[in-house]
């Protein structure tokens, strides 16, 4: 298990806060609907089916927002943020929002203090590449 130090955990809020405060919008496939957020807000995007849960920090805690969308759409409209990837076949994270890598080389997981459940890491990335996505 790998826990970042203090230090990279300071360069990584002061990283946060460096972040223009983007406000992006991501539009929907046929383009009918759309999601509109700030950047540094974004904690991760899980996909389920035809529809993309977006979870963005609010100051009492999370809020889901929900977009009739595919990962590779979304990945497509915010390839200019590239601490933000896409981790898992299910999962794009925003990488400066995560701080520890647990599991072994069966399956990793990315835990984040904002949230509860643990993100999984496809096999492909491996332990190396890893922490240096989260050092972005």
């Amino acid at each position: 298990m790998l826990i970042v130090n203090d230090k990279l955990l300071k360069l990584k809020k002061e990283k946060i806060n460096s972040i223009k405060k983007d406000e992006i919008t991501i539009f929907s496939e046929n383009k009918k609907e759309n999601l509109t957020l700030n950047i540094d807000k974004l904690i991760y995007i899980t996909i389920d089916g035809n529809y993309a849960s977006f979870f963005i920090k609010k100051t009492k805690g999370i809020k889901e927002l929900i977009l009739r969308n595919t990962l590779s759409n979304i990945l497509k409209q915010i390839e200019n943020y590239p601490f933000i990837f896409r981790c898992h076949k299910s999962y794009i994270i925003n990488s400066l929002f995560f701080d520890e890598i647990t599991g072994n080389a069966r399956g990793y997981f990315l835990k984040s203090k904002n949230i509860e459940n643990k993100i999984p890491v496809s096999r492909s990335l491996n332990k190396t590449e890893l922490e240096k996505l989260l050092k972005i």
